[in-house]
């Protein structure tokens, strides 16, 4: 259309008025255009596929582009010789040509009209080549960058898994001993969370699905320790079905029992998940021996926590850790979009 449209509209007019009945629009009007289309996809589709690469150098895309505005100005000549020029000379005895140099001068602006065009027509040709190479390499960027950042996601989970199951796997060794009976309910209590972490934890699941994990979870360690000493509030009913990515509340919870002094019955341990107004926050509170050294920023788990929160949710997503005294604090909150996963 960018080629032809002019020529279709110029030769239409030219052959309107020029002579009475030659009003028919005849195939040769076109050749120009034909000639520049043939140069665009030449140049789009080889020259600069195979000249503008690191190992070829600039003169042989200019030498190609070279040889492309002869052959089109030959061409160009060719058409302008044997349908503008012979036909003229042979209406001469007729109807004389009166100004034979500007006969000759409108040749030559036609020519250099025709060299430009090509070189137009050749510029064209590079910048959307170059535009399209530059999108897809934004492309092949952005899919890279994807790639990665599920790759990374697969190793932090990874690691996350065997953390929590060499935890879990102790208070188990532990109640053994004090209550077999017992210790069987946790085995079975572990192998439905292991399910849910091998089998059952796609890239998504809804906030119903990981709260009812984190409660498996904390039956399973309320078996080795006194009545009462974990406080749990889990408010999530307006936001049950909204969907998140899973295993991001374990690594706090985990740590409240791994850290907290449950060897005393008076220090409780609280657990708190709240979601309303597209906010969901995880709140942890223990007390630790102080005689303890804790770590502000957390260990393997909460490095890890907050690496996946940063590639998952972004600035969406913030953690904060306290220690006061002999008291440690996490809040995890989380600013999810409204996404209900269909069931």
């Amino acid at each position: 259309m960018l080629f032809l449209l002019p020529e279709f509209i110029m030769s239409y007019a030219l052959s309107s008025s020029a002579r009475p009945g030659s009003e028919g629009i005849h195939w040769h009007m076109y050749a120009k255009s034909l000639v520049y289309i043939l140069v665009f996809y030449i140049d789009y589709y080889y020259v600069i596929g195979n000249t503008l690469t690191p190992k070829v150098r600039l003169w042989r895309f200019l030498g190609y582009n070279l040889l492309l505005l002869v052959c089109a100005l030959g061409i160009s000549y060719l058409v302008w010789y044997y349908f503008a020029y012979l036909p003229r000379i042979a209406e001469s005895a007729t109807r004389p040509i009166r100004n034979p140099e500007k006969f000759r001068l409108m040749f030559v602006s036609s020519m250099l009209r025709d060299a430009v065009m090509v070189i137009l027509t050749v510029a064209l040709a590079v910048a959307l080549r170059l535009s399209d190479h530059w999108s897809a390499l934004e492309r092949r960027r952005r899919d890279m960058a994807s790639e990665q950042r599920e790759t990374e996601l697969r190793n932090l989970k990874s690691q996350l898994n065997p953390h929590f199951l060499f935890n879990t796997l102790n208070s188990i060794y532990a109640l053994i001993e004090i209550s077999p009976a017992e210790a069987q309910t946790a085995v079975h209590e572990l192998s439905q969370m292991l399910r849910y972490m091998l089998y059952e934890s796609p890239s998504h699941v809804t906030l119903a699905q990981e709260t009812s994990f984190i409660r498996n979870y904390i039956s399973l360690m309320e078996l080795r320790l006194s009545p009462g000493t974990v406080v749990t509030n889990i408010d999530i009913d307006t936001m049950a079905d909204t969907a998140i990515s899973p295993l991001l509340f374990i690594t706090l919870v985990e740590n409240a029992f791994k850290h907290g002094n449950t060897g005393d019955s008076n220090d409780k341990i609280s657990i708190d998940i709240d979601a309303r107004d597209g906010v969901i926050t995880c709140r942890t509170h223990n007390r630790f021996d102080s005689h303890t050294v804790v770590d502000r920023q957390g260990g393997i788990g909460i490095a890890n926590l907050r690496r996946r929160l940063l590639l998952i949710y972004g600035d969406r997503a913030t953690l904060k850790t306290t220690v006061e005294g002999d008291h440690y604090t996490a809040v995890l909150e989380i600013n999810i979009d409204q996404k209900v996963l269909k069931q």
